[in-house]
């Protein structure tokens, strides 16, 4: 999140996160329009570049120690 827009690049697109009260800065939050959910691997390959084939997707997440409070919603098609 930021209080200032993203610039839309890697197919994300700038979403209004939350503005606390008139004076307060409005923050926005990035977020990825995907028709199907089986399309978030050929996103990860092609458009991200993190994964060369479907395999890696699990050994890379196995070594993560923490997320550091990010959390991977995958609500494609809207929550």
């Amino acid at each position: 999140m930021a209080n200032k827009r993203f610039n839309r690049n890697m197919g994300c697109l700038t979403a209004l996160a939350f503005k606390l009260g008139k004076d307060a800065p409005t923050n926005y939050a990035r977020e990825v329009s995907i028709a199907i959910n089986g399309a978030v691997v050929q996103w990860l390959r092609d458009s991200l570049g993190i994964i060369s084939s479907a395999s890696e997707i699990e050994d890379l997440a196995s070594k993560v120690d923490s997320t550091g409070g990010v959390y991977f919603v995958p609500a494609f098609n809207g929550l």
